[in-house]
């Protein structure tokens, strides 16, 4: 079941309200944006199941702009309500954009949440950041069949990679040549669009003081590479799934 869910709606409409207080009733973490471009600029840089309520008093221009966000972040989107006045040109996009569209506010939750869950094809994007070409292709094969992998072998490449892509975690190696793990990390944590980035070291260092350097930097895991494959698998499995998004 879908543990977040985005909402964009008109919250003084007594038929948002309603649906808000059905998804409510599911234990399902709600967040909630108006239809404007003040907090549609607010949704946030990962992806997300964005679900939005409809009405003819939505600027199209919005529908437009969450489309843009859905392409850019991988946006699961599921759109509950109906448009009457629409140009030609307008009912044209809106029927091309991939998601799930359903005209009836009268909905079962659970059932819409499952079937939004089954819709979302996605993997989770993880960068893994190591010098030693034999682990970037074992990491490949650990972890490949469950989640989309980009392989980068420095910290430069990682930081240059992170500015043109959106990622959901970056698993990182302590000691590199000239830019080592902290150092990647630190300016992770600096840049402001990053800041929240997750990132997991996945090193062979386990020394105490390895680990009181980067703690400073607030990682958000330090897994041993001398695991077995099927535990740091579990590891980020467990993390997705106990993660806390922040917004």
């Amino acid at each position: 079941m879908i543990d977040d869910l985005y909402i964009v709606g008109d919250q003084s409409r007594l038929v948002v309200k309603n649906i808000l207080n059905q998804f409510q009733e599911t234990g399902c973490n709600i967040k909630v944006f108006a239809p404007t471009d003040s907090d549609i600029d607010r949704l946030p840089n990962f992806s997300v199941h964005l679900l939005i309520l409809l009405s003819d008093d939505i600027d199209f221009n919005i529908i437009r702009k969450i489309v843009i966000y859905q392409r850019k972040y991988e946006y699961q989107l599921c759109f509950i309500g109906h448009l009457n006045k629409l140009s030609l040109e307008d009912d044209n996009f809106f029927k091309r954009i991939p998601s799930i569209k359903l005209e009836s506010y009268t909905v079962n939750t659970n059932k819409l949440l499952e079937l939004m869950e089954k819709n979302d094809n996605r993997k989770k994007h993880i960068l893994v950041v190591d010098d030693e070409p034999i682990i970037l292709r074992s990491i490949k094969v650990w972890l490949g069949d469950d989640f989309h992998l980009s392989l980068v072998s420095s910290g430069e490449m990682a930081l240059e990679f992170l500015d043109m892509h959106p990622v959901d975690l970056v698993l990182l190696d302590y000691k590199m040549p000239t830019m080592d793990g902290p150092k990647v990390l630190e300016a992770i944590r600096n840049d402001e669009r990053l800041s929240n980035l997750p990132v997991i070291f996945l090193t062979a260092n386990n020394d105490r003081q390895s680990i009181i350097n980067v703690m400073q930097f607030k990682p958000d895991g330090y897994i041993l590479k001398t695991k077995a494959p099927d535990e740091i698998k579990q590891a980020i499995v467990d993390f997705f799934k106990n993660r806390v998004i922040k917004v």
